[in-house]
C-alpha cells in the first residue's frame, strides 16, 4: 500500500510541475506579425481574418480616436473583423493602426491608404510618322476618375484627332505631305471620383517631317558591339541598341531600340522599341528574375532626359511578335509595316577603334539610360595624343612612392609586358590595371595640379570621343540602374577553371544578371601595397577621374560607387562618350 501511495505521489508532482511549466508559457505576451491593408482612395470595407487564439468575444481593441476615417466591426464568433475606410478627400496618403488584444496575444493592424490623384498617364508625348498612322496611350489611373474627355488644340485638328475609350487615349494624324515635322497639344480633363474636383493632363503628338527617304534594315545578333550603326553609304541613319530599360513602375527589362540619327546626332527622344528581350514583371526593383516576355510588348517607344539620366517616357508595345525587320520611314514612326519604296539600308557594328602606334585596341559599346560606355576595360600600353602617344612604364614594384607614379600591370604581374601565357591570358580577359595618376601620367599630385577633393584629373589615356568619368557620373550610372543594391546589373561574373572553361562564380546575397550588358568580368586590382586582391565577391574596380586627396581618389565598382580609394592601386578603366557619338540636344 505504502509503494502505491509513493508512486502517486510522484505521478502528482510531475503533474504539477508540467501545469506549472505549462502556465509560465500561456502566461507570456506575444506579439503576433504585424497585418498590413493598402486601400485605394475609394472608401471599402475589407473583412480581416486574425491569427489569434480567441474569437472576438474575448478581444479588446484600440484605435486611435483622432483617426475617425478608420473604423472597425467585429464579428461576434469569430477571429475575423471588418475594417472599413472613408473616401481619402485629402492631397495626402495617410496611415493609422488598429490593435487587437486577445488573452496574452497582441495583434496591430497596419493601414494606409492612398490619396487621389491627377490624370496620370503612360507617356506625355507620342510620335508619329509622316506617313499617318493611329497610336494610344494608356490611361493608368481610370478606377479613379469619371467623365474622360480629350481635345485638340483647334490649329491642328486638320490632321490630329483624338478620342478615348476605356483607359485608352487613341490619337489619329493624317499624312504629313511638308518637309517640316508638325506638332498637337492634346488636353486630357477628367474629374476625381470622390471630390467631383477637375483634374488636366497633356500629350504632345509629333509627327515626323515628310520628304525623307524611307530605309529597311534587319536587326543585328549583337555579338560585337551592344551598339550598331544602320548606314546609307557613309551616312548614319539610325542607332540599334540592346540595352536596359528602366524607370521604376513603368519598365524593367531589356531591349532592342532603334533611334533616327540625322546630321550625325542621335535622337534619344524618339527610340523604337522593336523587341523586349528579357523583362522583369517586378518594376520596383525587389526581384532580380527576368525572362523572355510572353505577353503583346513589342513594338513601343521609349524617351530619355539628358538632363539628369534618367527614361523620361515609355509606351509599351502591342505586338505579339518581337519586330526583327524595321521600316524606317522618317525620323519616327518605325515599325513593321511595309513601307513601299523603302531603300535597304546596311548594318555595322558600333566600336572604338583605338591606334595606338603599332597597337590597335577595338571595344565594343553599350548604351545604359543617356550614357555610352566602353564595353571593355582599357588595354593601351600607350598615352593618346594628347601626350603623342607616349609608352606608359611597367613593372614599378619597389615600394608605395614608385606605384603611385604612371605605370600599368596585368592582373598578378607587375610586368604589363609579360609574355607569360597566363599574363596573355589575363590581359585578353581583363585588360590592363593603372594607378590614378596614370589617368593624365602626372608624377606627382602637384604636377596633376590636384589639390581639393573633387578635382578632375586631365585625361590623357582614353580613347578620342572617350573619357575616364568623374564620381558624379558613375553615381548617375548608378542611379538609372536602380541605386543602392542595383550595381550587379553591370556584373557578367565568372571565374575560370584550370583549362580555362568560364564557370560562373556565385556571389553571395547580391544578385548578378548583367542585364545592362555593360560586362564587367572579375578583374581584381593590385593594392598600394603591392599584394594582388582577386574578384572575391566585389569583382570589378574601375577609376573615376575625381580627386579626393593626396593619397585616395574615387572609383566606382559592381556594389557602390566610392569615394576614398588609395591612388596607389592599379584598377580597371571604362572610359565614358565624350562626343565620339554625338547626342541631338533637347
Amino acid at each position: 500500500m505504502k509503494k502505491y501511495l509513493y508512486r502517486t505521489l510522484i505521478v502528482l508532482c510531475f503533474a504539477l510541475v508540467g501545469f506549472s511549466c505549462e502556465k509560465e508559457e500561456s502566461n507570456e505576451e506575444v506579439m503576433l506579425d504585424d497585418v498590413t491593408l493598402n486601400f485605394a482612395p475609394a472608401k471599402k470595407s475589407v473583412q480581416v481574418d486574425l491569427p489569434l487564439d480567441r474569437v472576438s468575444n474575448y478581444w479588446h481593441i484600440y484605435a486611435p480616436s483622432e483617426d475617425s476615417w478608420l473604423q472597425y466591426e467585429v464579428i461576434p464568433g469569430r477571429k475575423s473583423m471588418y475594417v472599413v475606410v472613408d473616401g481619402n478627400l485629402t492631397d495626402d496618403v495617410r496611415s493609422s493602426y488598429i490593435m487587437v488584444r486577445s488573452g496574452r496575444q497582441t495583434q496591430r493592424i497596419q493601414v494606409a491608404q492612398d490619396t487621389e490623384g491627377g490624370i496620370s498617364l503612360s507617356s506625355d508625348y507620342l510620335p508619329v510618322r509622316y506617313l499617318g498612322a493611329s497610336s494610344s496611350l494608356t490611361i493608368l489611373n481610370t478606377e479613379f476618375l469619371t467623365d474622360l474627355s480629350v481635345s485638340v488644340e483647334d490649329t491642328e485638328t486638320e490632321w490630329c484627332s483624338a478620342l478615348i475609350d476605356g483607359d485608352r487615349l487613341f490619337v489619329n494624324t493624317r499624312f504629313n505631305d511638308r518637309t517640316e515635322a508638325r506638332s498637337a497639344l492634346l488636353t486630357v480633363t477628367g474629374k476625381r471620383a470622390i471630390t467631383g474636383e477637375t483634374r488636366t493632363a497633356f500629350v504632345t503628338v509629333y509627327q515626323g517631317k515628310g520628304g525623307m527617304t524611307p530605309y529597311v534594315f534587319e536587326i543585328p545578333d549583337f555579338s560585337e558591339s551592344q551598339v550598331y550603326k544602320v548606314m546609307d553609304g557613309q551616312k548614319q541613319v539610325a542607332q540599334i541598341t540592346r540595352e536596359f530599360l528602366r524607370a521604376k513602375g513603368k519598365i524593367n527589362a531589356q531591349a532592342v531600340v532603334v533611334y533616327p540619327v540625322e546630321n550625325d546626332e542621335v535622337d534619344l527622344s524618339m527610340g523604337y522599341v522593336a523587341q523586349i528581350v528579357l523583362a522583369n514583371s517586378d518594376l520596383d526593383d525587389a526581384t532580380y528574375t527576368y525572362a523572355a516576355p510572353t505577353g503583346a510588348v513589342h513594338g513601343g517607344s521609349v524617351s530619355f532626359n539628358m538632363a539628369d539620366n534618367t527614361l523620361s517616357g515609355y509606351i509599351a508595345g502591342t505586338l505579339a511578335e518581337p519586330v526583327t525587320k524595321i521600316y524606317m520611314p522618317g525620323d519616327v514612326g518605325m515599325g513593321p509595316e511595309e513601307v513601299v519604296g523603302s531603300q535597304e539600308a546596311t548594318v555595322v557594328p558600333h566600336v572604338i577603334t583605338d591606334v595606338r602606334n603599332a597597337e590597335t585596341n577595338v571595344y565594343p559599346i553599350v548604351k545604359i539610360g543617356t550614357q555610352y560606355w566602353m564595353g571593355r576595360h582599357l588595354n593601351t600600353v600607350y598615352y593618346n595624343k594628347n601626350k603623342n602617344f607616349e609608352t606608359i612604364p611597367t613593372n614599378v614594384t619597389t615600394n608605395e612612392a614608385d606605384r603611385r607614379k604612371p605605370n600599368y600591370c596585368i592582373y598578378s604581374y607587375n610586368n604589363g609586358a609579360s609574355t607569360e601565357s597566363a599574363a596573355v591570358t589575363n590581359r585578353e580577359r581583363f585588360g590592363l590595371l593603372y594607378p590614378y595618376l596614370t589617368i593624365g601620367g602626372f608624377e606627382t599630385v602637384a604636377e596633376a595640379g590636384l589639390s581639393n577633393a573633387e578635382d578632375l584629373i586631365a585625361d590623357n589615356l582614353s580613347p578620342e570621343g572617350w573619357i575616364v568619368p568623374t564620381k558624379d557620373e558613375a553615381n548617375s550610372l548608378k542611379a538609372y540602374l536602380g541605386g543602392n543594391g542595383c550595381m550587379g546589373r553591370l556584373r557578367r561574373f565568372v571565374d575560370y577553371d584550370a583549362e580555362g572553361q568560364p564557370q560562373v562564380f556565385p556571389t553571395a546575397g547580391r544578385p548578378d544578371d548583367n542585364i545592362s550588358g555593360f560586362n564587367a568580368p572579375r578583374s581584381g586590382y593590385r593594392s598600394h601595397s603591392g599584394a594582388w586582391t582577386s574578384g572575391a565577391e566585389n569583382g570589378c574596380w574601375m577609376w573615376t577621374r575625381t580627386f579626393q586627396n593626396a593619397t585616395n581618389s574615387s572609383m566606382f565598382h559592381v556594389s557602390d560607387v566610392q569615394t576614398s580609394q588609395n591612388s596607389a592601386r592599379a584598377m580597371s578603366i571604362r572610359s565614358l562618350n565624350d562626343g565620339g557619338i554625338r547626342i541631338k540636344a533637347q
